[in-house]
């Protein structure tokens, strides 16, 4: 009873904060710019941590100049840790970009939306990427291109990595481990996303904590795009050993 009245009052201080930011998100980039925005958004994210119960343990540098950011994707809310001490923008499937709050906290964020299954869209959405770097944003992007559910590392796609080489753009690995193997949950999405998303949130917020361990590498150069993406997995491998079956890499 108790965990379900913490889920509860969890979920609907949750809705609220996050009906609050995509008010004000928007209205700060049109009132002060992307900085600001960015800024605004940085604060609303430290009173989601504490209001879902997240304890964050940062094991690394957070990136201090404008990188292309690669993070695994085990879970719904590995969008709560794109953070940094530079703005971070977003690669989001456009089928969001006209949800309410949702999208509209995409827009003030300057969130980059792409159509899945559209060849002639990635190119637009590689230059793109790199023109936002340029401009002194970085950017954050999961590989992978879907959640898992697991703690494990779906295969990469090699797009990203192409443009890092190609521009000269800095690579920085984020790795996300939950404690809770309950955490990245992901079972079955016939029901339709948004009733997947709730049963998510409801289950492991009747959790006391949400303990996650963020593992950032230092900025690289990639220099070969296959040698790239077997860093990005070993990189992985290696942070969330303790979940997965098979060989260990060497840490890097």
């Amino acid at each position: 009873m108790l965990c379900h009245l913490r889920a509860f009052i969890r979920l609907l201080s949750f809705t609220l904060i996050m009906t609050a930011m995509s008010i004000a998100v928007p209205l700060a980039r049109v009132l002060g710019g992307a900085q600001f925005a960015f800024n605004v958004h940085r604060k609303g994210m430290f009173i989601v941590h504490k209001i879902l119960g997240i304890k964050l343990n940062i094991i690394g540098e957070l990136p201090t100049t404008p990188a292309l950011i690669m993070c695994n994707h085990p879970s719904y809310y590995d969008i709560f840790f794109n953070i940094g001490h530079r703005p971070a923008v977003m690669i989001v499937a456009d089928q969001f970009k006209n949800w309410p709050l949702v999208g509209w906290l995409g827009q003030g964020l300057n969130t980059i939306w792409v159509r899945r299954h559209c060849p002639e869209a990635g190119k637009m959405i590689r230059q793109e990427i790199v023109a936002r770097i340029r401009s002194g944003l970085s950017i954050f992007v999961c590989p992978e291109g879907r959640t898992s559910g697991t703690h494990d590392i779906y295969p990469v796609k090699p797009g990203m990595f192409v443009e890092a080489m190609r521009n000269e753009v800095p690579v920085v690995f984020y790795s996300i481990r939950y404690h809770s193997q309950e955490i990245p949950y992901f079972h079955d999405l016939k029901s339709g996303f948004l009733p997947h998303l709730m049963k998510h949130l409801w289950k492991s917020l009747q959790h006391p904590r949400i303990e996650v361990d963020l593992r950032v590498s230092p900025p690289r150069l990639i220099q070969d795009v296959d040698q790239g993406m077997q860093d990005f997995y070993r990189f992985n491998r290696w942070h969330l050993r303790s979940w997965l079956t098979g060989p260990v890499p060497v840490e890097m």
